[in-house]
C-alpha cells in the first residue's frame, strides 16, 4: 500500500461520511474553520489531512477519530 492510495481512500471515506450527514464540503469547512477547497482536495485525495484536522472533522461528523482510521484501514485490506 502506498501513500497515494492511503490518501485516497481517506478522501472517499471523508466524501461519504460529509454526505451521509447531509453536509456540503462548504459547511463542513465552516465548521472547522477552513475553506471549501481544503474540503475537496481532501476527498479528491490531492492533499493528505494533518492529525489535527481528522480530530476536527470527526468531531463535527460526530464520529472518533479512531473509528474514521479503522474504517481507512478496513478499507485498504479489500
Amino acid at each position: 500500500m502506498d501513500d497515494k492510495q492511503i490518501i485516497k481512500k481517506f478522501g472517499l471515506i471523508l466524501k461519504s461520511l460529509r454526505e451521509q450527514r447531509g453536509l456540503s464540503q462548504e459547511a463542513l469547512a465552516h465548521a472547522i474553520n477552513s475553506h471549501a477547497t481544503h474540503i475537496s482536495r481532501l476527498e479528491n485525495g490531492h492533499k493528505q489531512p494533518t492529525l489535527t484536522t481528522i480530530f476536527k472533522i470527526a468531531s463535527v461528523l460526530k464520529i472518533e477519530p479512531i473509528d474514521m482510521i479503522k474504517t481507512l484501514q478496513d478499507s485498504l485490506k479489500k
